[in-house]
């Protein structure tokens, strides 16, 4: 099962660049909880359900007119995937781009669904949370 749980997230992360937020909603149980960035305090009860995702996605994407991630490795721990990649985003009225890793590990998979996910905004903090090393 663990290998399903690794091409869910891989497939996610693929939808997002293809269909943005709406797209990447199948891949999530109806009562998700998405919890942001450690730096978000205001956020530390997370994201719950679509509307959710939604949200901190709208977040992130506001202040650009492109804006995708590319995920680069993606490590099996059973119940547990950990996602290593980097966003990348044209910001809005410019043409500045900017690049910046992000990285999340997904769990509570059940019935083909992601349950629950925790992003960061290094690899390292991911992998340390997660009880790896780089």
């Amino acid at each position: 099962m663990s290998q399903e749980n690794v091409d869910l997230v891989r497939q996610a992360t693929e939808a997002w660049n293809s269909g943005g937020v709406e797209a990447i909603l199948p891949f999530y149980a109806e009562d998700v909880v998405w919890y942001a960035f450690s730096e978000a305090p205001d956020y530390r009860g997370g994201f719950h359900g679509h509307d959710g995702i939604r949200e901190l996605t709208g977040n992130w994407t506001d202040s650009f007119d492109e804006f995708a991630i590319v995920g680069q490795e993606f490590r099996d721990l059973g119940d547990r995937v950990v996602a290593l990649g980097e966003f990348s985003g044209k910001v809005r009225g410019s043409d500045v781009t900017i690049r910046q890793p992000i990285a999340s590990i997904g769990s509570d998979f059940r019935n083909g669904k992601i349950g629950e996910t925790t992003f960061f905004r290094s690899w390292k903090e991911a992998l340390e949370a997660a009880g790896l090393s780089e």
